[in-house]
């Protein structure tokens, strides 16, 4: 038998590869191909190079071959272009020494090139637009600075190298996820896209039904359901006319409407919203079932639309994963699945999905993959906790901005004995501790939700319009500031009305840990991220529910520490229990554990999805409740570029607990006074606290506290 050849053509030997590598950019003009060309050899020799990256020595000697080659770099390019000089130094430099591979070149030529060049990728992948990549080819990673677009600190850096060889900040490979869908960057809105999203940006998806029997869905004879459609356009459009409005009364400018809302027909006639003064900037129009052919056959489509100001042809976006619930929908696609992504020429990029596209993992990957950053997704789902995963994995890993619309209210049939109700939107945004948040509102009637990108508020305007029209008495028109008041708190934000019912109080406990500081006892805080449900963004104490296994409430208090901070519990001695406090409104009964330690042991980083920031402050020298405290201006990109947190109602409480249980004290009351003389102490900002990675102790050593002036009364 003869033996088959190889399916893939084997890699030539190293020195014949690097040597080809050099030829290649000797004779190359253009940056971003010189650069594709090196981090080739990076993903060829990663191996070799995650090895010998980390000998400092290597590592030096590549540097200083580095340095020679950046000496020669212009500031700009001719044309774009790079010069003979430039290009004979950079092949040059590849050649390898005795002891320096020349992967480890090539990846420091690879971020140089980035950071002095990067201006130029755009035009080069505009001029390929609408780019499609193959494996190994360069993909975009635009990134807009989180900074500039949100108040609220990012969930991750804005640039995420974790030992990529084939990623620099704004460039990398393609892999096999290239092969699976048909993804094309296209750049031919780059300009109309600028300032899409900013911080004062709001996003609105409108919500027009309230059951399905709303809908028309003609089912054959095999139960294949085509065209799904609202069942009376006409009053369809009425209600979405008068929602859109809503939405842009409330200062919408990117607004979304959920899947199969419309018929072609009607998607078309919304667009004239995009040419209103004061109309939305973008307007997803939700999607509709058509029909078209495709190679002179027949099929059935479920597309959605997206018109943009001052652009006369909408962006369109087929379906490709056909729904089986709550119909067996009969689309037929054809072809190979498309991800188009469109490209700003400030770093966004933005997508459309229909419902389930969202919910297939290769697709999410290649979309992680491509660097989206924008993603508009009209669905008609009877859940959308299946979102959830997916848009969490896009938010996190490419700080993307995520609007799922969803649409009906309420999927109970005749059968149900229980309405079924779903969310009616789920936003992604990189503020969120928990990069997503579901707004679902108690009643069906049809509204509008918002997200405002600078601060992550959500908001749901429900059918509430008549608020700020006469009365049926003659009473005046609302002015605007009323009428924004009340619809922050109006009725649909009121309490039920229904009689007071037992509360049964759940088990609880904090950690109150105490360490010794120049000014006295100091007490461990933790900043709770701003998005949970329960004291977000204040100061409180480590702590949480009572479980089956803890053993008392010092048990509770320290596993919550440790699962929160990743505070060991060998590092701390329990002093004693302070009265329990009843917190009917939380619904836990919750214990006050004191406990001491010298020097408290980490053994890890705070749990980021609870925790945005541990602190300490002196139990003498508070912020008193509800209020931020004074201080420097920090240097920017600190732990503490923002102002304090305030301290949350109980923390309070328990502080000034533990000062009437200490007054008295000689060692903290000052040799100067007397018992009876109340000290009186200025408000100073906590320290953030350093946490090791090794585990080793740590005396809460943060920057240093100022000591403050002491006045009489």
């Amino acid at each position: 038998m003869t033996e088959c050849a190889p399916c893939v053509a084997r890699l030539l030997p190293l020195p014949q590869r690097v040597a080809s590598i050099q030829a290649a950019i000797a004779a190359e003009r253009e940056p971003l191909v010189t650069l594709t060309h090196l981090l080739q050899l990076c993903r060829d020799e990663h191996r070799v190079l995650q090895e010998r990256m980390q000998d400092s020595g290597c590592r030096a000697r590549a540097a200083l071959i580095v340095a020679g080659v950046r000496s020669v770099l212009p500031a700009t390019l001719t044309g774009l272009e790079l010069g003979p000089e430039v290009r004979s130094a950079l092949a040059a430099s590849l050649t390898a020494g005795d002891d320096l591979p020349a992967v480890a070149v090539a990846r420091l030529l690879a971020e140089l090139l980035d950071e002095r060049y990067c201006q130029s990728f755009r035009e080069s992948f505009r001029r390929r637009s609408p780019y499609q990549p193959g494996v190994g080819d360069p993909i975009p990673l635009d990134s807009p600075d989180m900074r500039e677009v949100t108040a609220m600190p990012a969930t991750s850096p804005p640039w995420r190298l974790a030992n990529r060889l084939d990623e620099t900040r704004h460039v990398r490979l393609a892999g096999e996820w290239a092969t699976q869908f048909q993804v094309i960057f296209d750049y031919s809105l780059a300009r109309e896209l600028i300032g899409i999203l900013g911080p004062d940006t709001i996003v609105a998806t409108c919500h027009p039904n309230r059951t399905l029997a709303d809908f028309h869905f003609p089912a054959d004879a095999r139960g294949r359901t085509f065209p799904v459609r609202p069942k009376d356009e006409e009053k369809q459009h009425q209600e979405i006319d008068r929602l859109i409005s809503t939405a842009v009364t409330a200062g919408a400018s990117v607004i979304v409407l959920p899947e199969l809302c419309v018929t072609e027909s009607l998607a078309a006639r919304l667009q004239s919203w995009t040419c209103r003064a004061g109309g939305p900037r973008m307007l997803a129009a939700g999607s509709y079932h058509h029909d078209d052919e495709h190679d002179g056959s027949p099929r059935r489509r479920n597309t959605a639309v997206t018109y943009l100001r001052g652009v006369p042809n909408p962006l369109t976006q087929d379906k490709h994963s056909p729904a089986d619930r709550p119909v067996n929908e009969d689309i037929q696609p054809q072809g190979w699945p498309q991800l188009r992504v469109h490209v700003s020429d400030d770093g966004w990029h933005l997508v459309l999905a229909i419902c389930r596209d969202l919910l297939n993992p290769h697709a999410v990957h290649a979309l992680t993959e491509a660097g989206a950053n924008l993603l508009l997704v009209p669905a008609m789902s009877d859940t959308l906790v299946a979102f959830g995963g997916p848009v969490a994995n896009l938010v996190g890993a490419g700080q993307a901005f995520v609007a799922v619309a969803n649409n009906p209210a309420d999927f109970s049939d005749a059968t149900d004995l229980a309405a079924r109700r779903p969310a009616r939107a789920l936003f992604g945004h990189p503020g969120f501790g928990q990069l997503t948040r579901l707004v679902q509102p108690a009643g069906a009637a049809p509204g509008v939700a918002l997200l405002r990108v600078r601060t992550g508020q959500l908001q749901w305007l429900g059918n509430d319009a008549a608020r700020s029209k006469p009365s049926a008495d003659g009473t005046a028109p609302l002015p605007p500031w009323a009428d924004k008041l009340a619809r922050l708190t109006g009725r649909d934000h009121l309490g039920s009305d229904r009689q007071p019912t037992r509360v049964t109080l759940r088990a609880a406990a904090v950690l109150v840990l105490l360490t010794d500081g120049p000014h006295g006892p100091a007490v461990l805080l933790t900043e709770r991220a701003p998005d949970l449900t329960h004291y977000p963004g204040q100061l409180v104490f480590p702590g949480g529910a009572a479980e089956i296994g803890d053993h008392g409430p010092a048990a509770t208090a320290l596993r919550e520490a440790f699962e929160e901070t990743a505070l060991d519990p060998g590092s701390v001695h329990i002093l004693g229990t302070l009265p329990a406090i009843a917190l009917p409104e939380s619904g836990f009964l919750l214990t006050p554990v004191l406990a001491w330690s010298p020097g408290p042991v980490f053994t890890g980083t705070p749990n980021m999805a609870e925790v945005s920031l541990l602190t300490t402050l002196p139990l003498y020298q508070p912020t008193r409740l509800g209020q931020r405290g004074p201080g420097p201006a920090p240097d920017e990109g600190t732990l503490t570029d923002r102002q304090p947190a305030a301290l949350g109602a109980v923390s309070g409480a328990i502080l000034d607990l533990l000062r009437g249980m200490l007054w008295g004290h000689g060692e903290y009351t000052g040799s100067t006074e007397t018992e009876a003389t109340p000290k009186r102490h200025a408000p100073v900002t906590a320290d953030p606290v350093s946490h090791p990675q090794d585990g080793s102790a740590s005396a809460l050593t943060g920057i240093p506290l100022t000591p403050q002036p002491r006045t009489s009364p």
